[in-house]
């Protein structure tokens, strides 16, 4: 009997858990979880990239673009806790330049003077010029941006190829980081989440404006659902303390099959996405994955590129053997990117003089 009543005490207490008491900043999956999602977009190119066909695809969305999902509903919990907790607006600012920005570059200038002659060394039939690779450099510097951003390097790629597509979603999470910068500060003034849920509302409108066709197919369209994504995931942060883990990931599931069922992930998946995703972060004993070497954003910007050289040079490749070799390349080339150009860019913001914390809004977590 006694066993019993502990049983039903230890069910409630954890039926009444929150995900700011279940989640710790400190230790948790998400690098895992990270590498995983990474990982997950080099699998899905492959299918385009080798030829093989269509990206396998669930609920109407390419298993890539669920793993860019899943990248910014952590993204939206991280970034805005870190705006939140101690940081002005400059400084927040800084250390996202300083994470996300070097290793793009150093992606971009190794694509245009690197992965692209080395293409037509091994067998492109395309031609290739210092201009072609200088202009690639400079019209993708600003993040790879819609409509701006160039796609190829002379014609070393076959038309409509694309050198390293996966940076298209580099733009819009440093719009994201401006956002929380800009609209963290106004949101601490007015003691009040409402922007965030303001912002939340609108892409889902968007994102559900463009699955129906009411708007023309663009690359603007591919980012409310980022958006939606990266401000659950910051509503998430907010109401941390407020969320029962065991109702949400319930709901969150319902949601997800629902949306899974009707092709519909675009416009329902971003936010229970986002919840899941922190939740498996949290239980999940994989914490000491990418603690101290965090390969997944190198395996994100380097994979496209070794995808498509293998594809020059050994078009015949069966998928296994296509996806061994180009993690076999992808792996070195991430820890190199992650060792001589992304810690050291870190360790630069971490000089930066410690702030006072700043005063969250009534009701919100730390």
């Amino acid at each position: 009997m006694a066993e019993y009543a502990h049983l039903s005490v230890q069910a409630k207490r954890i039926s009444r858990i929150t995900l700011g008491e279940l989640f710790d900043p400190r230790s948790n999956s998400l690098n895992a979880i990270r590498l995983v999602l990474a990982s997950l977009v080099v699998v899905s190119h492959s299918w385009v990239i080798g030829r093989v066909g269509d990206e396998p695809s669930l609920g109407g969305r390419p298993l890539g673009a669920w793993a860019v999902l899943g990248f910014f509903g952590i993204s939206g919990y991280l970034i805005t806790r870190s705006r939140f907790n101690g940081q002005s607006a400059a400084r927040f600012l800084r250390a996202r330049f300083l994470r996300i920005y070097p290793g793009f570059l150093a992606a971009l200038l190794m694509v245009a003077f690197v992965f692209a002659p080395l293409s037509v060394v091994l067998g492109s039939e395309g031609s290739l010029e210092f201009s072609d690779s200088l202009m690639y450099v400079v019209r993708n510097l600003l993040l790879y941006p819609p409509f701006l951003s160039q796609t190829s390097i002379g014609t070393t790629l076959a038309e409509g190829e694309i050198w390293n597509g996966a940076l298209w979603s580099l733009f819009w999470e440093a719009c994201c980081y401006l956002g929380v910068g800009v609209l963290g500060t106004a949101a601490l003034r007015a003691r009040s989440s409402a922007l965030l849920l303001l912002i939340f509302l609108g892409s889902t409108a968007a994102a559900l404006a463009a699955h129906m066709g009411l708007v023309p197919p663009s690359e603007l369209t591919l980012a409310p659902a980022l958006m939606a994504a990266f401000s659950g995931g910051a509503l998430m942060y907010i109401h941390a303390r407020r969320i029962r883990v065991v109702p949400a990931v319930s709901i969150s599931a319902a949601v997800l099959a629902l949306s899974v069922v009707t092709n519909t992930a675009t416009v329902l998946a971003p936010l229970p996405f986002a919840v899941l995703i922190f939740v498996l972060g949290s239980v999940l004993p994989l914490r000491r994955v990418g603690a101290k070497r965090d390969l997944s954003y190198g395996i994100y910007i380097y994979g496209v590129p070794v995808q498509n050289l293998f594809e020059v040079a050994l078009p015949d490749l069966s998928l296994p053997v296509y996806l061994f070799v180009t993690f076999a390349c992808v792996i070195p080339l991430a820890l190199a990117s992650f060792t001589w150009i992304e810690a050291p860019a870190m360790r630069l913001k971490q000089k930066v003089r410690p702030e006072a914390a700043v005063v969250l809004p009534a009701g919100t977590s730390r």
